[in-house]
């Protein structure tokens, strides 16, 4: 394998380009003082010893003295399995320090305080918005949406999907509005069967989710959504959408 390629991959593995290129480096040359890792790494030395010393934290290198002189050396490449080992450990510490402190946190956060409307752009922004929207969420109540079927439903279907079980997961009742086109598409026949949605062969407003006192604009072709907190709006938008549930069809 390439140089070059070994180093993108030691950079996939969180360390940085001169670190990467550093510990080929030493690979190559042995035990080794800081003149020939400079020369052969084309790391200046006014950063090698940094570059060494992060090493050094890592795992990945050590050092040793002969005569007065500090002889670098890296492990052997097997033990970067430690390495990562090491990192998952502390991932899945910090996964665990992060579950006890968010309820001390949801303390501080005061819900009323956020901007009456934020963006969320790319789909996991987009995924954040319905965990918003649907944050203290109780059983029984209910999700309104209107779907107006469109040819953005390859993209929308995926995320659609995966959301379908979050939202069960919150024991909500659901009602969704579509139209008529997509009733007679073959993408009808993917969602799941207990999906309450009626249509209609009028055009809708849009892409919307209504819940309790927000709305949620989605615009799928730019993977766009505009999550609106207002009481008013929300009230107009349950009541417009209550008035077209009575025209639906089953």
């Amino acid at each position: 394998m390439a140089e070059i390629t070994l180093i993108q991959n030691l950079i996939k593995l969180d360390l940085t380009y001169g670190e990467a290129r550093v510990y080929v480096t030493l690979l190559k040359l042995g035990s080794s003082k800081v003149g020939p890792i400079v020369r052969e790494s084309r790391v200046s030395y006014s950063k090698i010893y940094d570059v060494l010393e992060r090493l050094a934290l890592k795992g990945l290198v050590s050092y040793k003295m002969f005569e007065k002189i500090k002889y670098f050396q890296c492990i052997e490449p097997f033990r970067l399995h430690d390495y990562i080992e090491k990192k998952e450990k502390q991932l899945y510490l910090q996964k665990q320090k992060l579950d006890e402190i968010i309820p001390e946190l949801s303390k501080f956060s005061n819900i009323d305080k956020r901007s009456s409307s934020e963006i969320f752009i790319g789909q996991k922004a987009i995924r954040t918005a319905y965990e918003i929207l649907l944050n203290k969420a109780k059983k029984g109540e209910t999700l309104r949406y209107f779907y107006p079927y469109d040819d953005y439903h390859e993209s929308a279907s995926p995320f659609y999907t995966r959301l379908y079980k979050f939202q069960k997961s919150k024991k909500i009742d659901e009602r969704g509005i579509s139209v008529i086109k997509f009733k007679s598409s073959k993408h009808y026949k993917q969602i799941p069967k207990d999906v309450n949605l009626r249509f209609v062969d009028f055009p809708l407003p849009g892409t919307l989710d209504i819940f309790r006192d927000k709305v949620l604009v989605i615009d799928w072709k730019s993977i766009t959504r505009i999550l609106i907190t207002s009481d008013e709006i929300s009230d107009h938008f349950i009541r417009y959408f209550d008035s077209v549930w009575e025209l639906t069809i089953k």
